[in-house]
């Protein structure tokens, strides 16, 4: 007589551990939604902070005003000349830099503006915008003396990390 073995797993409880992962996943898919769009409006108000400080820096460097200009309706922006607001939904209109808002999925911009910054001490106009997802919002805030900081809107659910305005 010999005996054989039985390698494997059952029909039953191949259909218990998929109901387990169905129901774990189920649960994790709210949490990572909210994390894809906190980390979107994060890269948004990170990348537009930094290309202000860039543009800061540049001025001083250049030895020459320059110009950063947010474009609410086709959601872009564009660094160039202090004398020049460039158009940068348009190819090649901004001379330095400009940065097309498609990128960042889901995220709006609340109003057109601009800022110049000044050569002799990086100084700048000041200037705030706040950029806005389904369910957080942050703020890029630019001071007269020409520093850039994020910050949460009062009264909106912002990120964690970044000081109330």
């Amino acid at each position: 007589m010999k005996k054989t073995l039985n390698a494997g797993f059952t029909l039953i409880e191949l259909m218990i551990v998929i109901a387990i992962v169905g129901i774990i996943a189920a649960l994790a898919v709210p949490s990572y939604r909210a994390m894809i769009e906190k980390n979107r409006l994060k890269e948004a108000a990170e990348s537009l902070a930094s290309d202000m400080r860039f543009a800061r820096t540049e001025a001083i460097k250049k030895s020459k005003d320059l110009r950063l200009t947010l474009v609410a309706a086709t959601w872009c922006y564009g660094i160039d000349d202090g004398n020049t607001a460039c158009n940068c939904g348009t190819p090649g209109d901004c001379a330095i830099k400009a940065v097309d808002g498609t990128q960042f999925q889901g995220i709006t911009l609340d109003n057109n503006n601009s800022v110049t910054f000044t050569f002799r001490r990086g100084t700048a106009n000041a200037m705030g915008t706040t950029l806005s997802s389904a369910n957080y919002q942050a703020r890029v805030v630019v001071a007269d003396v020409g520093r850039v900081k994020i910050c949460t809107p009062a009264g909106a659910t912002g990120l964690q990390g970044y000081p109330a305005c």
